[in-house]
């Protein structure tokens, strides 16, 4: 059939327009793909790679449970997280140094938030308690002191006898190498002589320094208990004085102790704890500090940089502590926000505790 002239131009004009149609169409698409609302511009991958990771100083003993937080934080949104372990007081002087943290994560907030200088932030957030325990492993049942150890313990922890309490104490502090970090640097430290003060008191004739001055030839100093995991998986080392939490995150055998030994959140304790204290010695300064439960803080240093991304990874903890009991802490539904003046706490902040995400504790006692 042939084909006419007209009908070959009507249809290449229709072939046309459909082309035209088709482009539009395909670029509509790709705008589309494209498009992100302005309340996503501040992704949080244009942030992670222009900023780089978020650094976090935490307590030593807590560095699984941060891993472990960081892990989730970066599959979530992409950000990276950089973990720096270390002694609480030691952290707080490196922050006083000026060293980049954009979260600092304390043990005993009292001495560790006001350490920071002119980076102190005036304001903590309490999400966990924990409390003391003295961790072990199978090598350390080989000693050949450990049955009459063992003894006296189970029969101290059934009865509370005086006795039996001063032979575990003894046989613990002469008859076997003890991980103590240094008091100065890591509370851990310091609640293993505040632990070893009260059982002088109790069960040597009100003798502070008895059980101290026998373990002193027996004491294996390093500046966190993070650093004794090495030898205790090796045998090297017999006893760690830490936190429940930390035996349990690495995998470590425990004994526990009664809740006037332990500095667990235990309401009627908290009196009994702080009759006691110890000095320290930090960044040129003697401070006495006072026992109080181990609770775990979270705040973001003065003048830090990148703080809004600071202030996400912040929230998700708050928001995720419930999923820390399985590192044997204790989360606390609503944690705790601490501050001394409401104009250093951040509106974000504020907010929170006007929601009732977060709960008031009062301002920081002083040093």
């Amino acid at each position: 059939m042939k084909v006419s002239k007209k009908t070959t131009r009507g249809l290449t004009t229709k072939v046309i327009v459909g082309v035209i149609i088709a482009v539009i169409v395909i670029a509509a698409i790709v705008a589309l793909l494209l498009y992100h609302p302005s309340s996503t511009t501040t992704s949080t991958s244009s942030v992670s790679s222009s900023s780089g990771p978020i650094i976090v100083y935490v307590a030593g003993a807590y560095k699984a449970i941060f891993d472990y937080l960081a892990q989730q934080f970066e599959k979530q949104y992409g950000i990276p997280v950089k973990v720096v372990p270390g002694g609480s007081f030691g952290l707080a002087a490196e922050i006083a140094q000026g060293q980049q943290a954009n979260v600092f994560v304390p043990v005993a907030y009292l001495q560790a938030v006001e350490l920071e200088g002119n980076n102190n932030p005036g304001w903590a957030i309490a999400f966990i308690s924990d409390q003391m325990a003295i961790v072990y492993t199978n090598y350390t049942t080989q000693s050949p002191y450990w049955n009459e150890l063992y003894g006296n313990y189970t029969m101290a922890m059934k009865t509370n006898e005086t006795q039996y309490w001063y032979n575990f104490f003894y046989l613990l502090t002469t008859k076997f190498s003890l991980g103590i970090s240094n008091p100065s640097s890591d509370p851990e430290g310091l609640y293993a002589m505040l632990i070893l003060k009260m059982a002088g008191y109790l069960y040597a004739n009100h003798s502070f320094d008895y059980f101290i001055k026998l373990a002193e030839p027996n004491i294996k100093s390093a500046p966190t208990t993070a650093d004794y995991v090495p030898a205790l998986e090796a045998g090297k080392l017999d006893f760690v004085f830490s936190y429940k939490s930390y035996a349990i995150s690495q995998h470590f055998e425990y004994l526990t102790l009664p809740s006037w030994l332990s500095f667990g959140y235990y309401p009627n304790e908290t009196n009994w704890y702080s009759f006691f204290f110890y000095k320290i010695n930090v960044s040129g300064q003697t401070i006495r500090i006072y026992g109080n439960p181990v609770y775990l803080y979270i705040t973001i240093p003065k003048n830090t940089p990148n703080f809004n991304e600071s202030l996400m990874f912040l929230e998700f903890v708050t928001d995720h502590i419930n999923g820390l009991a399985q590192f044997g802490v204790t989360p606390i539904t609503h944690p705790v926000l601490f501050y001394e003046n409401e104009s250093d706490v951040p509106s974000q902040i504020l907010n929170l505790l006007n929601q009732g995400v977060l709960q008031y504790g009062g301002t920081f006692p002083s040093l």
